[in-house]
């Protein structure tokens, strides 16, 4: 990305850090851009960044997703080894999980139909992504085919996340909450509760 940067050199032995040379400044400028006038070069490198800005947080709530998936793997392997009727926690595990592939479902797309070769929505992914490739090269400001694409991916993203920690903060911890209470075994991702009484 076009801009400010500084540079230094270091040396890392047996944990002991020594600087070799620099900091040195020195500035990175877009192919082309000097035939951008000032006010377009300006909104290209705002708009960037706030591609930049969704996509750092579409990757987290993607990884989130994909960790609360293996969570909720393990928490209906420790409901079936738990004795005694789970299965009002075993269906509200299966509901977890429902709402959690439709919450990746629309942030990376359906992967079951692009296995079959069908055609599928775009993916708030899939949008960012296209985004990113065609305006890291640009010289003129964002096409507003762009600005939709990324106001509709924002409006969504939104919508999702907002699913998602719903589904985390509240919902999932409930559900561990629930299972602690009636003794299933410890899954990954919770910390037990225990008294010596």
């Amino acid at each position: 990305m076009p801009g400010q940067y500084s540079v230094s050199l270091e040396s890392r032995v047996d944990g002991k850090t020594q600087r070799l040379a620099g900091p040195v400044q020195f500035k990175v400028n877009a192919l082309g851009a000097e035939q951008m006038n000032e006010a377009d070069r300006a909104a290209l490198q705002q708009f960037q960044q706030k591609v930049s800005r969704l996509d750092r947080a579409l990757t987290g709530a993607v990884q989130t997703g994909g960790d609360v998936d293996k969570r909720l793997t393990a928490i209906r392997q420790s409901l079936r080894d738990t004795p005694g009727d789970m299965s009002s926690l075993v269906a509200r595990a299966d509901d977890l999980q429902s709402r959690l592939r439709d919450i990746m479902r629309a942030m990376r797309g359906d992967a079951a139909l692009r296995r079959r070769q069908e055609n599928t929505p775009a993916a708030i992914n899939d949008r960012i992504n296209q985004i990113e490739d065609e305006e890291r090269f640009s010289i003129s400001r964002p096409t507003q085919t762009h600005i939709d694409s990324y106001n509709v991916s924002a409006q969504q993203f939104g919508e999702q996340l907002s699913k998602l920690r719903q589904l985390v903060d509240v919902d999932l911890k409930k559900l561990e909450d629930d299972m602690e209470k009636a003794g299933a075994p410890w899954t990954p991702g919770h910390v037990p509760e225990w008294s010596d009484r």
